[in-house]
């Protein structure tokens, strides 16, 4: 089977076959049930898509939270543009990168409908409130434009010269748990449509000639790490299902942890439940590309999920002062 890395956008799971302190370093705290973790790519590596530079991931189990999500998001992004410039009052140039007419692809031009331009605004007024000098764009996708999304940015950042560019995009995760309950950032910048195989032209600042900013939400699933997730669970079923212990447990359950023996590995699962994770996606993509079948998915309530998740990022950034 080749090789190759995991199909993520997160770090956190791109990163579970890197060696820490060597490719990355990492480090993460706890607020309640919302964990925040910062990656430090130290390299590039064949293992993982991602480019040297920070990333930092928010995870929540659900939206019960959103105040906490919100403080968190509202920290990490004012530290992200202050590394970026040294201007009090930066411009910045928003991009709602995605398909508004694709619900799992429409979270940039969603956050990009409810958020506050102010670039119009009276000097006088925007200093008087503190608001941070904001132009916003939904580019659209090539298939509605014909251009290529990276093209028309360039062409905004030759015109306006922005001291940032925060773009905002759909990701694509490994683990369903995941999908829209993490938002991520980075001071790299974005490959659009790279976790779904559409590689575009990058918007990051080797490209653009300023610095970039990206947020991302996992809205989208391969259907091969959806199997290959599936067969954990199923390992982790069985085993408990082998502890007498376990039929006392009643009601909704949490993700099975438990993991078979060898042999029992191969009495249940057969040999594709042997393989370790990593080598059962890539056997998966093997056998589901050259069909045409690799499917790529997105959860059953993503239309209130997109909805909640646009609000809490623009919500977030309105609140932003410099």
């Amino acid at each position: 089977m080749k090789k190759y890395y995991t199909r993520s956008d997160l770090a956190i799971e791109s990163l579970v076959h890197a060696t820490k302190d060597k490719d990355y370093k990492h480090h993460e705290k706890k607020d309640g049930n919302v964990s925040i973790e910062t990656f430090e790519i130290l390299q590039t590596s064949e293992l993982y898509p991602h480019e040297v530079g920070q990333y930092v991931e928010i995870s929540f189990p659900d939206y019960e939270e959103m105040s906490t999500i919100s403080q968190h998001f509202e920290r990490q992004l004012t530290s992200f543009i202050k590394s970026k410039t040294n201007k009090i009052d930066p411009l910045l140039l928003f991009v709602g990168l995605g398909n508004d007419t694709l619900t799992s692809d429409a979270i940039g031009p969603r956050t990009i409908k409810y958020l506050r331009s102010t670039h119009h605004y009276p000097l006088d007024e925007r200093h008087q409130n503190q608001y941070y000098d904001c132009m916003c764009i939904a580019p659209g996708v090539m298939a509605h434009t014909g251009m290529e999304t990276a093209d028309i940015v360039h062409c905004l950042v030759q015109e306006f010269h922005p001291d940032v560019i925060i773009a905002i995009d759909a990701l694509c995760a490994q683990s369903y748990e995941k999908i829209c309950h993490v938002i991520q950032m980075n001071n790299v910048g974005i490959y659009p449509g790279s976790g779904i195989g559409n590689h575009r032209k990058s918007i990051s600042e080797s490209s653009m000639g300023v610095p970039v900013i990206a947020i991302g939400v996992p809205t989208v699933i391969h259907v091969s790490s959806l199997v290959s997730d599936v067969y954990n669970l199923l390992e982790g079923y069985f085993k408990e299902s082998l502890d007498p212990s376990s039929a006392l447990k009643v009601g909704k359950r949490k993700r099975y942890e438990g993991r078979l023996n060898e042999v029992q590995r191969r009495l249940i699962l057969g040999e594709i439940g042997q393989l370790d994770e990593l080598k059962r996606i890539q056997l998966l993509n093997e056998v589901l590309n050259p069909i045409e079948n690799q499917f790529v998915m997105s959860d059953k309530q993503i239309d209130f999920d997109i909805e909640m998740l646009s609000k809490l990022l623009s919500s977030s950034i309105n609140h932003l002062r410099y």
